[in-house]
């Protein structure tokens, strides 16, 4: 934080005589005395609406002083130059006050500033006691965050491997995430259960997994120490597991989902669960339940975004709740219980796959589905495989827009003749030449067998729309019972695209 020092001469004053005008300048000044201790004073200066207060230190020897400003916010910078102007406005009113004191203010200031040393110590002595109720729940100084730690460079080597192995460095694919473990329901609900705590490990891009590892270590500060190793891993695997089966749950189209983001909601919602109760102390209790609530919704507010997966959070932070209040009810709220803190370790635990396993029984995929999965996964193994994707469906917005005067029934016949000229049967050439590359393209077997149905599909469209045109020119209906054949060829095309 940015701080300015500076010392001055003063001949012929010792440093209790210059701590006392030291003092008288602060109370002249308006600014808070908060401490004393030998040869130093600290203030502060008035806070408003515009800024923050500023933490002035006076520091008094023998004919010198040094003053201090320093900014204590988490400013980065200094940029309008405030604590000059602090050091400037204290040396100015130290001049004036030094020239008009007299013994009997200064003696004045001297006992004040002895009844101020007594109170910080008093206060040194309270927060020392503070400190030390803090420690004996939280575990500060026995535990160390080397668990947390692990999970983090567990994450960050995933990432790496993924990068290697040519995944996208900013936003990967959804194939690129399925093949790393990532929980997609046709697949984990088929028989890869593991895919419910791989997917935790795996990441959406570098933004991505940076912005979950800074969530994560902030939680793991307080809660690796606090829970012990046994229970900290266990609350965050399982919690990453209810937020892989919620998301399973809620999705009713299949889903990629991966990232620690839903077991890091279970963490805070542990944390959430201990702070609204009384085993934390009051004096930080109040300050983390705020930091953890602002946490929380603007978090929940943000993935209601397109592609935030939302019910892997909301199920990692019920769940964690839930653990949180488990643990604070068989051992944590006991001093000693260590075989009550093991036994609800492992209820937990045998719980959590319990749960796992009704839940992957009762919303079982078939066969058929997970081999549709594994074939499109495939597809994506050769060069290709993205190319054709967007040519395809470049393919299928052309045909949007040339279905679209076949199906306004307010055209009148010569306006529909019209957009057959100049809509329908363009957009039918367009797709015939788009389809020609999709058949060039190094795509799977299956891939192939789609560009040769879609070239069918093509060109019965294309007659079709020559049908209709001839059909309004020549008044002929008997073009109507072609045209009904030609319908049904166009829907078993439908199916046949739709099975592949």
């Amino acid at each position: 934080m940015p701080e300015k020092s500076q010392t001055i001469a003063v001949s012929g004053y010792d440093s209790v005589k210059l701590q006392a005008i030291a003092h008288g300048t602060l109370e002249q000044l308006g600014w808070t005395i908060k401490y004393a201790g030998e040869n130093t004073l600290v203030a502060y200066t008035p806070r408003n609406w515009k800024k923050y207060e500023d933490e002035i230190t006076i520091q008094t020897e023998d004919n010198r002083l040094t003053v201090t400003s320093k900014m204590i916010h988490n400013e980065l910078a200094d940029l309008m130059g405030r604590n000059k102007k602090h050091i400037t406005e204290f040396l100015a009113a130290f001049e004036m006050v030094k020239a008009k004191a007299t013994d009997l203010n200064t003696g004045e200031w001297a006992e004040k500033i002895n009844l101020l040393k007594e109170d910080t110590v008093k206060v040194a002595e309270q927060e020392i006691k503070h400190a030390e109720e803090i420690d004996k729940v939280m575990n500060f100084s026995k535990s160390n965050l080397y668990l947390t730690y692990g999970i983090i460079g567990l994450n960050l080597l995933v990432f790496i491997l993924m990068v290697a192995g040519g995944a996208d460095f900013m936003q990967p694919t959804g194939i690129d995430i399925i093949r790393w473990g990532a929980n997609y329901g046709p697949l984990t609900l088929s028989g890869d259960w593991w895919r419910l705590i791989s997917c935790v490990f795996v990441h959406i891009g570098i933004i991505h997994l940076l912005f979950n590892m800074y969530a994560l270590y902030m939680a793991g500060v307080y809660l690796e120490p606090l829970l012990g190793k046994a229970r900290y891993m266990v609350a965050y695997l399982c919690t990453g597991v209810f937020a892989s089966l919620a998301s399973l749950w809620w999705h009713n189209n299949p889903t990629a989902s991966a990232g620690a983001s839903g077991a890091i909601f279970g963490m805070y919602g542990v944390f959430l669960a201990l702070l609204s109760t009384n085993l934390i102390p009051k004096q930080i209790r109040n300050g983390l339940l705020q930091s953890i609530g602002v946490f929380i919704v603007y978090n929940l507010i943000y993935g209601m975004k397109s592609g935030v997966d939302n019910a892997a959070h909301v199920g990692g932070l019920l769940s964690g709740f839930v653990i949180g209040y488990l643990y604070y009810l068989f051992g944590m709220k006991e001093e000693n219980a260590e075989r009550k803190k093991s036994i609800i370790t492992i209820a937990v635990a045998l719980l959590t796959v319990l749960i796992t396993i009704f839940y992957l029984d009762k919303k079982k995929e078939t066969v058929g589905a997970r081999n549709k999965a594994k074939n499109e996964i495939e597809q994506y193994n050769y060069k290709d495989a993205d190319k054709f994707n967007s040519k395809y469906n470049s393919i299928i917005e052309m045909q949007d827009r040339a279905t679209v005067p076949l199906n306004d029934t307010t055209l009148t016949d010569d306006q529909l003749l019209e957009k057959i000229e100049s809509i329908t049967l363009p957009e039918w050439e367009k797709a015939d030449l788009a389809v020609k590359e999709l058949k060039a393209y190094n795509v799977s077997d299956k891939a192939k067998q789609k560009a040769e149905v879609m070239q069918r599909y093509i060109d019965l469209r294309k007659e079709q729309a020559l049908l209709i045109r001839r059909l309004i020119v020549e008044k002929d209906e008997s073009i109507n019972a072609e045209i009904s054949k030609l319908v049904i060829k166009l829907n078993e095309t439908v199916e046949e695209l739709d099975r592949l």
